[in-house]
């Protein structure tokens, strides 16, 4: 069977954003590409007046290597119960941005480059700085950002001082209400530095390729790269190598400007999801045997096809979207984007069953795509959350008209090559697209995006009505639908994605049997629904459920808390709420209910059961829209003896029976009509509950619940007992509150204080707490839920760290972590 790419409907792949290699002159000079340029900076956090001079006295500025972000540290000032951390109940970002502070900051770097050749073209890469910022060198502006997510970067060479202390200065401001989420402040993913040959080099972001076909046992890989100031007689080497660095396809042709080669694999091992298997593809500018510049970057060979017959396939397999939608940040890391945590979370969403991330609403990360393609994760890549439309009144809309084309362009440029990526999504709920001026946008958004990359489809996230009906014309339409009827909001996307939207699914697929659609946001107790559709529905690619896990911002969309009976309270909750907790997953990485749910849904799991925590007579739960109805893994409920509490079971069994110490306490028949779970009513006794499931009479699974003892003693879990001992690893150990037979007490809170010995620093350490409790960088915090979550950071040299936890009247715990 032959696999072929066709342009906007079918996905390609290649290769993320760009690790280019050092290339070997024959002598010490370190000319090449992706220096890592994160160590050795200097903070002050604050305004000030001519902090980019180069003559400034910088000694008390504080040293810090990036990734950084000023607004997860502890604010100044004296805490209380109104300024706890990083938390202040009077920040202008309120709920939205958790109740964080942005404000200005200044970033300095000293560094020579006499060891480097003097001709020598030097360009910086920001990955990403959030708010606005400025850059200096030695004191004279080359550039800056206004978008706080997506790439830039900036040629120093003009102002460079070849034999002396040079100064680079970065002035962010993150002010005002411009954020719906917690963004963080500063430079908080990665910096590179490009040394490149002067003359004759490979553009920025400029070799893009993806596969054409696949059919028998061959692959064929259209490659086309850009040069700056291309000469004659030079060649462009462009080769393949597999995981093991064999060398399995090769063409080199004469250089021009752009050059395009296709490139043959015989029996190529194709990326996926399921077997994400990824490639080398290296280019090379040469003169003779010489290489001027070299770009190293991963590729996937994989083609992605979507209609409405079959719907997703990929390499020919049909697959359903099982997806998330995420936010940027990392946790108690704040905005950080670290590698080890970036592929931490795709680890826990993959465990869990998912197989897409939607990056809502911004440019993921470099390090958070490479974790896509290297662990298999689909990824639809978004732009924006707003166009020339503000949400907030800081909001980047003040300047998308002006700069809306260099975020389109950095996004499918940096981003074209990675396997993972889709789709590329163009906005989130963007307010007036139905009009005539955002029809105009709409158009002039998705073209831009296709000039770039052709192969892939163009989306975005609507909610509410789509709009009248128009037709395009064969000047402005899609491929095969001049004339024909469309929404507004639909008619230049590719692929419209539906946020809320599942009861007109159906009624909307009927008058547009054209279209293959997906849900783009997902409340969590419509899983069921989306499951039942998915199974049922070819054009309905699957879900992104709002969200795969908690956040910083955002505070309370996703609470679940008691309130006096006959409230007519329909608003989320304020201060002291912090992140969201609306994700299936915790903000430390551990399973909420609706992941639970989720496992039964997905079929990872015949049953799961949890318990409804028990309100006071007084009051009823009030659960937002996107929360969950307050449930735990727990049996010890203390005080609540012989009242009847909600067992909930969900399971794809068709029967279910609960047993309390051995004598069964209830049972009840689950039907299709009940979407996978049933509610069964026990007094509690202390001791140990147990739910089996049966189908068609065979047990299929069984889950328990016991009361636990008192809290005795702690325990520490290594995730990883040995980590690189690069400044930019990370370590996550996990601090649990145990009872004597080394069970975790479900509903524990107390102070646990830890001691830290080796080369590592403390990176973060808290809980899931959706309420503020304290600092996420203090060596003190309170567990939430019986555990805690410390986050270790490499010094940069080889050791073994040894981190003890403590509290008051348990038993302590220590491991060691190995740096290697």
């Amino acid at each position: 069977m032959a696999i072929t790419a066709a342009a906007a409907v079918s996905l390609s792949t290649s290769i993320p954003g760009l690790a280019l290699a050092a290339v070997p002159t024959g002598d010490d000079v370190h000319l090449g590409r992706d220096h890592p340029f994160d160590n050795g900076w200097l903070f002050h956090r604050g305004p000030g007046e001519a902090l980019e001079s180069p003559g400034l006295n910088d000694n008390h500025w504080r040293k810090l290597d990036l990734p950084h972000d000023w607004s997860i540290e502890d604010l100044p000032g004296e805490q209380s119960a109104e300024h706890i951390g990083p938390f202040d109940k009077k920040a202008i970002g309120g709920t939205a941005t958790g109740f964080t502070e942005g404000g200005e900051g200044w970033y300095r770097k000293h560094f020579r480059a006499d060891h480097w050749p003097a001709d020598a073209h030097v360009e910086l890469l920001f990955d990403g700085i959030y708010g606005s910022s400025e850059i200096f060198l030695n004191g004279k502006s080359v550039g800056g950002n206004l978008h706080g997510y997506r790439p830039f970067v900036l040629d120093l060479t003009p102002l460079l001082v070849r034999d002396a202390d040079n100064v680079l200065a970065v002035h962010v401001r993150n002010l005002g209400k411009n954020s719906r989420w917690y963004s963080g402040s500063g430079i908080y993913r990665q910096v590179k530095l490009d040394i490149l040959p002067a003359g004759a080099r490979l553009a920025r972001w400029g070799v893009g390729a993806w596969t054409r076909r696949i059919e028998g046992a061959e692959a064929e890989i259209d490659v086309v790269s850009k040069i700056v100031e291309a000469s004659p007689g030079l060649q462009l080497l462009t080769r393949l190598r597999d995981g093991q660095g064999v060398v399995v396809a090769e063409v080199s042709s004469a250089i021009a400007q752009e050059v395009k080669q296709v490139l043959k694999v015989k029996a190529p091992r194709l990326w996926s999801p399921a077997e994400p298997d990824l490639y080398t593809l290296e280019t090379e500018v040469k003169r003779g045997t010489v290489v001027l510049d070299r770009m190293i970057q991963p590729f996937g060979i994989r083609i992605v096809t979507m209609d409405p017959h079959r719907g997703l396939a990929i390499n020919g397999v049909v697959t359903k979207l099982r997806g998330g939608c995420i936010h940027h940040d990392n946790g108690l890391l704040g905005a950080c984007a670290f590698a080890d945590a970036d592929d931490r979370r795709i680890r826990l969403l993959k465990a869990r069953g998912y197989n897409a991330v939607r990056s809502s609403h911004n440019p993921a990360s470099h390090t958070f795509r490479n974790a896509c393609d290297r662990l298999g994760m689909l990824l639809i890549d978004e732009a924006f959350d707003m166009w020339h439309s503000p949400k907030l009144p800081d909001d980047f809309s003040n300047h998308f008209q002006d700069h809306w084309q260099e975020v389109i362009e950095t996004l499918v440029l940096s981003a074209r090559n990675s396997p993972s990526v889709i789709m590329w999504s163009i906005g989130n709920e963007i307010p007036y697209r139905s009009t005539d001026e955002g029809v105009a946008w709409e158009w002039k958004l998705a073209n831009a995006v296709r000039s770039i990359d052709p192969t892939r489809p163009v989306t975005a996230a609507l909610n509410g009505v789509l709009g009248q009906p128009m037709k395009a014309g064969a000047k402005t339409a899609r491929p095969g639908m001049a004339g024909k009827v469309d929404n507004a909001s639909t008619i230049f996307l590719d692929v419209p994605g539906y946020n809320y939207r599942l009861e007109d699914m159906d009624t909307e697929q009927r008058e547009h049997p054209e279209r293959v659609v997906y849900a783009s946001e997902t409340f969590p107790h419509d899983m069921f629904d989306y499951q039942a559709l998915a199974d049922r529905a070819p054009w309905f690619l699957g879900e992104f459920v709002w969200t795969a896990m908690d956040y910083l911002g955002e505070a309370g969309v996703g609470a679940s808390v008691p309130v006096k009976k006959g409230s007519s309270r329909m608003a989320g909750v304020g201060w002291p709420w912090v992140n969201a907790w609306c994700g299936d997953i915790d903000l430390i990485g551990g399973q909420k209910a609706p992941s639970l749910a989720r496992d039964v849904a997905w079929g990872l799991s015949p049953l799961e059961m949890t318990v409804h925590r028990p309100l006071p007579d007084d009051k009823s739960e009030f659960i937002a829209l996107w929360g969950w109805r307050d449930e735990i893994q727990s049996w010890n409920w203390a005080g609540q003896e012989g009242k009847t509490l909600s067992v909930w079971v969900y399971s794809v069994g068709d029967r279910v029976e609960l047993l309390l110490n051995g004598t069964k306490v209830g049972e009840m028949k689950i039907s299709p009509a009940d979407k996978l779970q049933a509610e069964v009513r026990v007094a509690y006794v202390p001791g140990v509950l147990e739910a089996l499931a049966f189908k068609e009479g065979k047990l299929i699974g069984r889950r328990r619940l016991e009361t636990v003892g008192v809290p005795a003693q702690l325990r520490l879990v290594a995730e990883r007992s040995s980590v690189k001992s690069s400044h930019q690893s990370l370590s996550y150990v996990r601090i649990e509150v145990l009872d004597a037979q080394g069970r975790v007490l479900p509903e524990d809170a107390r102070k646990i204080s830890l001691k830290l010995d080796g080369p590592g620093d403390l990176a973060g350490f808290g809980s899931a707490n959706p309420l503020a409790s304290g600092s996420f960088q203090s060596t003190e915090a309170q567990t939430f839920r019986g555990r805690a979550l410390a986050i270790l950071r490499s010094r940069g040299r080889p050791g073994r760290v040894r981190i003890e936890a403590r509290a008051d009247g348990l038993q302590s715990a220590s491991t060691i972590i190995k740096l290697v």
